[in-house]
């Protein structure tokens, strides 16, 4: 009877070994899952058919390890697919920690350093490294894996000039579908207008205006992104008063903005006034380090800032409004650092008191608070209900603004 127990025991475990998919260990952070994908490339590196499906996917250095590791064809199958199942299971665990699960198809990011910005000829004896937070010093430390799994750590601006595969766990889709669910959050909780409906092209033309503010222009002293990460991942966080006298809150995606020390011309609608009851707004900047959960931070932001926001009217007196206002964005970068990061969204700069129909240019621009980040700001008008048209009101509405804020 023992024996038949003990038979149909290693009957069962063997099937399920062999009906369920390879699995990777379950970690606890997008960290340790970077980390974890980190060591597990290092041994496919001197793989050639690994080097062929990272070559066909490269573009500008960079490549989502889904799209590799649905290319690669192992010449080892058993010790290639298993491979691949655990950096697909990493891939998986990553996005539910950072609040993805169905708004993105992959998240890890592969990224080319120590070429000089060259193109990666070969992978045969690249490292694998990513970015973490040591737990004892909490500071940034690069953790790489030679080609014969050897780990060496070292301090971020101190990365060897090695070529090395970063692996990143942000990039421009991800931080899109970030912003998404962030802003959808901060509307079921109160901080921000509905989406307004379309405007009918039945009516008059001063019904359909629009009152905007356009980034014509951008430059960041330091983007907080280390060298060997690549390419910065930014968002702005504008927040203000609504026209009912709430707390207003919207995120806005910039992914064109990958580099600090260098100006940028987005030309983008940045402060839609509609959204605004009062004449001034703050604009925080952040970059996305990769490690935060986006649905944990709206909700961390939705209470705090619904804690601390009263009615306040949009035609209060400014030091009201400015009182209002500073509060909201204080209480923002309080709780960016909570509990769910181990490397926190990086603060870049504030734009206090930012005025509507105030105008900056790149000779003149609007400086942040910590001299991080200068803007130039346009006010323009959106006129008529179809094709998008603009009135520039630089000339005839022009504020000196309050810099000195």
């Amino acid at each position: 009877m023992k024996r038949i127990l003990k038979t149909t025991l290693i009957a069962t475990a063997m099937a399920l070994s062999l009906s369920s998919p390879l699995m990777a260990a379950e970690v606890a952070s997008v960290g340790e899952a970077r980390q974890e994908a980190a060591r597990h490339l290092a041994t496919l590196i001197n793989d050639a058919a690994f080097n062929d499906a990272l070559q066909g996917q490269l573009h500008k250095n960079q490549a989502m390890l889904a799209d590799v590791l649905r290319d690669y064809e192992p010449r080892d199958v058993t010790r290639g697919d298993a491979a691949k199942e655990e950096l697909r299971d990493l891939d998986r665990q990553a996005i539910r920690y950072r609040g993805l699960e169905g708004a993105v198809q992959g998240l890890l990011d592969l990224h080319v350093s120590g070429t000089g910005g060259q193109p990666l000829a070969n992978t045969r004896g690249v490292w694998t490294a990513t970015i973490v937070k040591n737990p004892a010093t909490r500071q940034k430390e690069l953790v790489a894996y030679d080609d014969r799994g050897t780990e060496r750590r070292y301090p971020v601006d101190a990365a060897p000039d090695v070529p090395m595969l970063v692996v990143e766990s942000t990039n421009a889709t991800a931080l899109s579908a970030g912003m998404r669910i962030m802003n959808e959050s901060l509307r079921r909780g109160d901080l921000q207008s509905e989406t307004p409906r379309a405007t009918s092209r039945t009516g008059s033309l001063a019904a359909s205006q629009e009152d905007v503010s356009v980034l014509t222009d951008i430059y960041l002293t330091d983007d907080r992104e280390p060298n060997a990460a690549g390419d910065a991942e930014v968002f702005a966080i504008i927040s203000g008063v609504s026209p009912e006298g709430k707390a207003e809150i919207i995120n806005v995606d910039m992914p064109w903005l990958d580099h600090d020390k260098q100006w940028y011309r987005p030309g983008q609608d940045f402060i839609t006034w509609r959204n605004f009851g009062a004449n001034y707004v703050n604009v925080q900047l952040f970059e996305d380090d990769g490690d935060f959960n986006y649905k944990e931070l709206t909700k961390a932001v939705v209470s705090a800032v619904g804690d601390v926001s009263l009615l306040v009217s949009p035609g209060a007196p400014y030091a009201l409004i400015s009182a209002g206002l500073a509060k909201i964005a204080n209480t923002i970068i309080d709780v960016m650092p909570g509990q769910w990061f181990e490397n926190s969204v990086d603060y870049i700069d504030s734009f206090y008191m930012l005025e509507r129909g105030s105008h900056y240019t790149r000779n003149s621009p609007r400086v942040g608070a910590r001299g991080w980040a200068k803007i130039g700001l346009a006010p323009r008008v959106i006129v008529g209900p179809g094709v998008k048209a603009y009135v520039d009101k630089s000339t005839e509405t022009e504020k000196p603004g309050k810099n000195d804020l």
